[in-house]
């Protein structure tokens, strides 16, 4: 009996922290399942893609990081409301985000997923 509830616990653990949260909006889940085709995979000594939690300036945001495959792809940061907030990087190098330095406002909670 004891092995069996540890087994299910275990389970259940390990459910609860892979893949999508419960709490991800659905949009972020939507664009996610598009993304995961898209992003680069990781390989050696590239970088692959992924969808990491973050805080920045006390709200959570998505950041869809493509990876370094695809040089001239920005990383773009999505709000709980589903709106684009910035796109960073690409071309550009753009490193601030609505007015504000996206390096040392925007603290990674979690990796969402990853390639």
């Amino acid at each position: 009996m004891r092995y069996a509830l540890l087994i299910a616990l275990a389970t259940g653990f390990l459910m609860t922290s892979c893949g999508s949260d419960d709490d991800t909006p659905e949009c972020i889940d939507e664009r996610l399942s598009t993304f995961r085709s898209e992003a680069c995979a990781t390989s050696g000594a590239s970088l692959g893609g992924n969808l990491a939690l973050f805080t920045f300036r006390s709200e959570t945001v998505y950041c869809f990081n493509w990876g370094d495959c695809q040089p001239d792809k920005t990383i773009e940061i999505w709000q709980e409301d589903c709106q684009i907030l910035c796109e960073l990087s690409g071309p550009d190098n753009i490193i601030v985000c609505d007015g504000t330095p996206w390096q040392g406002n925007a603290v990674e909670e979690s990796i969402i997923w990853q390639n």
